[in-house]
């Protein structure tokens, strides 16, 4: 879990700066540099873009809403809002495409529904998943923010479908949802309680859910 806090604390600025340069934003960094103005000037441009600020509102999570979108394979939630990252299989010819297994976006209920795709720092260092394809021809997914979770994308032959297993509580489980708790902090160092992973064991169908504190 101290992954998390670093990878927003450390990689941060090495990220934001590449976005930057692509953003014709470098003059404005080098500037921020040589003139030894405080970074908050950076961190300012970089809240616009990620958009998520408000980390001192908590959600009810039994209010939130619960996604069914097409090829939906698992959802995040997150304080301090109702908006919903999906994880969703990314086929090609009738096949997972090998380059990018899962699309991922937003439902930004908070805005009417409206479906987004993430942003640099989103999918770099928080929500993004990187992945790597195994013998059996499954493919191994590590989230951004938490590279400790193997999940497995594998074709389930009890649903005709493609599913994400998790190992939750020493079951093996298909991954509904991730559930964020945060308590405070900022966008670049958020105060996580846990995460919290449900879903349904792979032989009984039962729910399981388990949650991880930093």
């Amino acid at each position: 879990m101290a992954e998390i806090h670093y990878l927003w604390k450390k990689e941060v600025l090495m990220h934001a700066l590449a976005f930057l340069q692509q953003h014709a934003l470098h003059n404005v960094w080098l500037n921020t540099i040589k003139g030894s103005i405080s970074v908050i000037l950076l961190f300012s441009a970089l809240r616009l873009i990620a958009q998520e600020n408000d980390f001192d509102k908590q959600v009810a999570v039994d209010k939130l809403p619960v996604p069914n979108e097409h090829r939906q394979l698992f959802y995040l939630q997150r304080d301090p809002d109702e908006n919903t990252v999906v994880y969703q299989l990314n086929m090609e010819n009738n096949a997972v495409d090998p380059e990018k297994p899962v699309n991922i976006y937003w439902i930004r209920y908070a805005e009417g529904g409206k479906r987004k795709g993430l942003n640099f720092v989103q999918q770099t260092m928080a929500y993004g998943i990187s992945h790597k394809i195994l013998e059996n021809g499954d493919f191994e997914l590590r989230l951004a923010a938490y590279r400790q979770l193997p999940l497995r994308l594998s074709y389930c032959q009890k649903r005709k479908k493609h599913v994400v297993l998790a190992t939750i509580n020493n079951h093996e489980v298909i991954l509904d949802r991730i559930f964020v708790r945060i308590t405070g902090g900022s966008m670049f160092s958020p105060d996580i309680a846990y995460f919290e992973l449900s879903g349904r064991d792979t032989a009984t169908l039962a729910r399981v859910t388990q949650r991880i504190k930093p």
